[in-house]
């Protein structure tokens, strides 16, 4: 039901309102979905300070519309939304991918009190013959605790996705035998795959720091890979450029295409897009089915979550709806433990000693990338790029407590759960779900292959030059094409009716 269903009356005039011992004041009573609006006929100064306990009474002349507005009141206050902290419940979302995986997964309790990895959630899926004593020791050996869980079941081909930190070789080339036996556990007969986010050579540097990739000798049955996408600095420096460009409305044709060249940050999107495309690749591979793809970058809580998702949104049907284009972020970006405190602390205008070297816009890459991929495939995804605009802005500034913290474990340190409302609470009300909804959504079950060519990625105009175009004209013709899919299919469901 649509809120505004629920009201009988929506205004009321010459009502009296009293307030404890202050004198009635009349004016009219105003009703809509969200909030019961009391306008006086006269302003007069009220006093703000401790009203929690007071009982306020409307007095409404008319019976018929106080009786109208009564009901409506009652109606409103009743209705039962989403609670969005519920809406994804790794309970049932876990069970969900079960039962894709069939007998491949289960799903574990060894972080229980956020004991073993302070960056995931208390419950993961893990390889079923793998028990939790050989998950402790492989975290002992993966950066960040982060040992190898699931991430994507690809059912068609029975491939899997995990996502884990880096090993922690060294320069001593350090191995373990607990985590060659998890990755060992999801084989077949086909050989896996290691898929590194960073490039190769910044990967063997990593083996000075204490971290580094899986060595061949003994990881030989997985083929290392690396797809490099840019760093969360060098992804912070791309955007700083792209919006200082994108705000220069005197620069010429020519400077513009070569400064965007210089901002590199349509490159960070098309090397996200490419690292995607090919852990998709490797997973829906019909030649070959069963193949394992482990992802990770370094700590794997930016790029390697920025790959894993992205794919998902190239091989996941359910992926492309906004329910489980939703259930994606929370299970791959919120609950997954993107530091959403530390890399959206400032807006891309803070440059230099203003931001840390923790913020980087790692989640916006992603729905750059998301956006292309809508652009590409504009019939294939239940929403569009106001959707995505509307994650961004709450991602960075919002009143509710999706985006709030860096895991889950500081979520529960601080009652965000309980103090706060959920984004998807908000999102999922009937009335705004309406506005992000898609006309041309046609739904498709197969894979898509997004092009990542340089002519086919091109600048997020409705977001970088937002405030600087007029965009009336473009939305008159969006609804004005909503308004003939609708009456298009009217038709069709008519005709197929007679």
């Amino acid at each position: 039901m649509e809120l505004s269903e629920a009201i009988e009356i929506p205004r009321v005039n010459n009502v009296f309102m009293r307030k404890g011992p202050r004198p009635a004041q009349v004016g009219s009573l105003v009703l809509i979905g969200h909030h019961l609006i009391f306008s006086p006929n006269v302003q007069t100064p009220q006093d703000g300070g401790g009203e929690e306990f007071w009982i306020i009474v409307f007095e409404i002349p008319n019976w018929e519309e106080c009786n109208a507005a009564g009901r409506s009141i009652e109606t409103l206050s009743n209705i039962i939304l989403d609670d969005g902290w519920k809406a994804f419940d790794s309970d049932e979302e876990f069970a969900r991918l079960i039962l894709r995986c069939g007998d491949a997964f289960r799903i574990s309790s060894v972080n229980e009190g956020f004991a073993v990895c302070p960056s995931y959630p208390e419950k993961v899926i893990v390889p079923k013959g793998i028990g939790d004593d050989y998950l402790r020791i492989s975290a002992t050996f993966r950066d960040g605790s982060r040992f190898p869980v699931l991430s994507y079941y690809h059912k068609s081909t029975k491939s899997s996705i995990m996502r884990c930190g880096q090993p922690l070789i060294g320069p001593t080339n350090r191995r373990c035998k607990e985590d060659e036996n998890i990755l060992k556990s999801l084989l077949t007969v086909n050989r896996g795959a290691i898929i590194d986010t960073r490039a190769k050579q910044i990967a063997q540097n990593a083996r000075s720091k204490g971290g580094g990739y899986e060595s061949q000798m003994h990881y030989s049955h997985f083929r290392y890979m690396s797809f490099p996408i840019p760093r969360i600095r060098e992804i912070h420096v791309a955007l700083a450029k792209m919006v200082e460009l994108c705000n220069d409305r005197q620069v010429s044709c020519d400077r513009f295409v070569s400064r965007l060249a210089q901002a590199s940050w349509l490159q960070c999107v098309s090397d996200s897009l490419n690292c995607a495309a090919n852990v998709a690749q490797c997973v829906h591979c019909e030649g070959t089915p069963e193949v394992p793809v482990v992802v990770h970058g370094g700590e794997g809580t930016d790029t390697t979550l920025l790959a894993t998702s992205l794919a998902q949104v190239i091989l996941d049907p359910d992926a492309r709806t906004i329910r489980g284009f939703e259930s994606l972020i929370e299970r791959e970006w919120i609950c997954a433990g993107h530091p959403f405190q530390l890399r959206n602390a400032h807006s891309a205008y803070a440059e230099g000693t203003i931001t840390g070297p923790q913020e980087s816009p790692v989640f916006l890459c992603f729905l750059d990338a998301v956006y292309q991929i809508i652009a590409q495939f504009p019939h294939s995804f239940e929403f569009g790029e106001e959707f995505l605009i509307f994650l961004f802005e709450h991602a960075y500034a919002s009143e509710f407590g999706s985006f709030l913290g860096n895991n889950e474990m500081m979520k529960a340190e601080l009652g965000v759960k309980r103090s706060t409302v959920s984004l998807w609470s908000y999102v999922n009300n009937p009335e705004i779900l309406r506005s992000f909804v898609n006309i041309l959504y046609e739904p498709r079950e197969s894979v898509i292959w997004p092009s990542v060519a340089p002519q086919s990625i091109h600048v997020w105009e409705r977001l970088f030059f937002r405030w600087q175009s007029d965009w009336t004209e473009e939305d008159y013709l969006k609804k004005s094409s909503a308004q003939w899919r609708t009456k298009e299919r009217e038709l069709i469901s008519r005709a197929l009716k007679q």
